[in-house]
């Protein structure tokens, strides 16, 4: 990811459905599913639960996906996963990320 190109994250994290969303846009927006390292706290506050678990990784840089990450969030966009998101609600969300512009409230990452 370019470090001069300008990203945005939605001002109040969601929950649920648009928080799954959130963060499969999120993670691709960053390269972290592909490997690349991101100081993921500039979009999310909390993701303990997917350190304790194994998901996401400290690293030299911020953050990464391990190998069960990366699985576990590929596996949402399967039908018959309880937490299934959408490619075209993702690449919405990209968007947003992009752009600042969507539903809610989008700010400047600092």
């Amino acid at each position: 990811m370019d470090d001069a190109i300008q990203l945005y994250k939605l001002a109040r994290t969601p929950s649920g459905r648009r928080l799954w969303t959130y963060m499969a846009a999120v993670l691709e927006v960053t390269e972290m599913d592909r490997g690349k390292p991101f100081p993921l706290k500039q979009f999310l506050g909390n993701f303990q639960t997917h350190l304790d678990c194994g998901r996401i990784e400290l690293a030299s840089e911020g953050y990464r996906l391990t190998r069960i990450g990366l699985d576990y969030f590929q596996a949402r966009y399967q039908a018959g996963n309880r937490q299934r998101i959408e490619r075209a609600a993702v690449e919405q969300m990209i968007r947003s990320i992009r752009s600042g512009v969507g539903e809610g409230e989008w700010v400047a990452l600092s």
